[in-house]
């Protein structure tokens, strides 16, 4: 197998006739579903948080390996957000996706980190485009327990990244997810997207199952299709601006 390289490289320096295209992606023929993980590794996530954190991307990993159509067409690129932002890997199969130990520490750069992000699906679905691979709405799935350091202007300009994503054409060229644990900032959230998920703790396995599970469930579906969700797990929730993280759980 060639070296790995860049969606960036891959585009400038390769041709759709060359071979080597398993590095970067795999059976380019079938549809393909790219998700972002964008990670806040600032200081507060230290300890429980930080280590739930890195289980449950080892398990996500497992657990959509488990599923044969998935394995070939979900592509997994890792971000984190702390004093800097930091791409652990740009986009490759779930099958090359890395699994690191993540280090908490740090102030919180949302806004950098999702202008990287968005950037980062934008050049994957141009690089499916040019190889005629049918793709599905990519996913940016952000992990948080707190407020961005990020300045007003930086947290608006990145608001108005998502927006102009989402808005695009009929149905919208990207999905923005945003989980929200302990004091994460709800107001912050809600001027990013209207799909905020809470933590009632610092437990990631549940919630990293049901995207492994979406994830399974989106790859085998035909582009365009309406799906249906499985439902979060039992220390998760839809978000609401009215509700304190730490009420109504049953």
């Amino acid at each position: 197998m060639s070296k790995q390289m860049s969606v960036r490289e891959f585009m400038q320096d390769r041709k759709p006739n060359q071979d080597g295209y398993g590095d970067v992606i795999s059976s380019f023929g079938e549809s393909h579903l790219a998700c972002a993980l964008l990670l806040d590794v600032s200081g507060s996530m230290a300890g429980k948080a930080i280590e739930s954190l890195n289980q449950g991307i080892r398990d996500f990993k497992a657990q959509v390996l488990q599923d044969a159509t998935a394995r070939e067409r979900v592509d997994v690129a890792l971000i984190t957000f702390g004093s800097t932002v930091e791409v652990i890997s740009d986009f490759v199969p779930i099958t090359n996706m890395p699994t690191p130990a993540l280090k908490a520490g740090g102030l919180t750069e949302m806004a950098g980190g999702i202008q990287t992000a968005i950037d980062m699906v934008k050049a994957r679905t141009a690089l499916y485009a040019q190889l005629g691979t049918p793709c599905h709405k990519p996913w940016i799935f952000m992990i948080t327990d707190g407020a961005s350091t990020s300045s007003d202007k930086e947290m608006v300009q990145a608001a108005e990244k998502i927006r102009i994503e989402e808005e695009k054409g009929s149905n919208g060229k990207l999905s923005f997810w945003a989980l929200g644990i302990d004091n994460y900032n709800k107001d912050e959230l809600f001027s990013l997207t209207r799909r905020v998920v809470e933590l009632r703790d610092q437990d990631f396995s549940g919630i990293f199952n049901w995207l492994s599970e979406s994830m399974a469930t989106i790859s085998c579906s035909h582009v365009g299709e309406k799906i249906e969700f499985d439902p979060l797990p039992g220390n998760a929730r839809k978000a609401r601006l009215d509700r304190d993280i730490d009420e109504g759980w049953y």
